[in-house]
């Protein structure tokens, strides 16, 4: 046992440690906050480790996709315990693999590579955020170095978004300001389009921030020059999410997610939406599946990409879209 007489080194070096310690918890959280940056979990992942993981997991998926397809053919296996794998492997493939898109609008400049073209209203580059719908109180003004078409009859494919969302979700008392006759007003709108062509199985990603807590916000791949067919993601603050379909027949809600979303927190949120070649759909919010479905009404690939803005305010940050080899 150790004996110390007052005042040795011993008692003096505790003396300093006590005094520490006492500094250390009367220091403010402003100096914590310089010390101490966010903790990363060593156990997640790199991004590059995250990477080669999903391609590793890639390689096995198509492997096991070819042993199942060599056995069926043999008649090595039981039918339904194949058709179980199939499953199985589906669930984990992600067939889309081409790079279609990549449009993170870092050059601020939307009007070239690629070219995306305004039909309805006004866009900027809000630097470091991404494309702006920008809002005014009158239609069809444009600023004089957007690219820009004469709005026409081809652009009527912008009113049925409009009508199938107000029947959708339209609420008596929904506040909607009216004119001297009494009847609603219309909210301007602005558009914007990217001719690409989109296979007709696709994965489509989207990091988007929405900064006003009124209008709406609707994405989707069009076909045809008039942009008349196609489906549509449409978002509106607080209303459920829906899934458009448009085509000759007419328009129609496919599919509405089972809660609101709120995308009003000035954070970058990501959407991905991806689409088999059977048909199936499923769209996901942070990584959280809002809805999936099966639909078989577009059987040959797309044309563009499609963005309408009624009177949000919504950041488009980052579009990717990846597409599938064709056979």
């Amino acid at each position: 046992m150790r004996h110390d007489s007052p005042g040795t080194p011993f008692d003096t070096a505790m003396r300093l440690l006590a005094i520490l310690i006492v500094c250390c918890l009367l220091s403010t959280p402003t100096m914590a906050g310089q010390r101490y940056t966010s903790w990363s979990n060593p156990e997640r992942p790199a991004s590059g480790q995250a990477d080669r993981q999903s391609e590793h997991l890639q390689e096995f998926i198509d492997r096991l996709k070819a042993l199942i397809d060599s056995a069926d053919k043999s008649r090595a296996a039981d039918p339904m315990f194949l058709r179980d794998l199939r499953d199985l492997a589906g669930g984990y493939d992600r067939p889309w693999r081409k790079l279609l898109l990549n449009e993170d609008f870092g050059d601020g400049d939307f009007t070239a590579n690629p070219p995306w073209t305004v039909t309805a209203g006004r866009y900027q580059i809000e630097k470091s955020w991404g494309l702006r719908a920008i809002l005014e109180p009158s239609k069809g003004q444009s600023s004089g170095n957007q690219k820009r078409e004469k709005v026409s009859g081809r652009d009527v494919a912008l009113a049925f978004l409009g009508a199938v969302l107000d029947k959708a979700v339209q609420q008596p008392d929904s506040g909607q300001r009216t004119g001297a006759t009494g009847t609603a007003e219309e909210p301007a709108f602005n558009a914007i389009h990217t001719a690409v062509p989109i296979s007709n199985a696709f994965a489509i990603e989207l990091e988007l921030s929405s900064w006003k807590d009124q209008g709406g916000f609707e994405i989707g791949p069009y076909q045809g020059a008039a942009r008349t067919n196609g489906y549509r993601l449409a978002y509106r603050p607080g209303v459920r999410l829906e899934l458009l379909r448009a085509t000759r027949q007419g328009s129609s809600v496919m599919e509405i997610s089972t809660k609101p979303l709120q995308f009003e927190d000035q954070k970058v949120h990501r959407v991905e939406w991806t689409r088999r070649a059977d048909g199936g759909m499923t769209v996901t919010v942070d990584d959280e599946e809002i809805f999936s479905l099966l639909d078989r009404s577009f059987k040959v690939p797309f044309d563009g990409l499609m963005v309408v803005n009624r009177g949000g305010d919504i950041i488009l940050k980052r579009v990717t879209i990846f597409g599938v080899e064709a056979p």
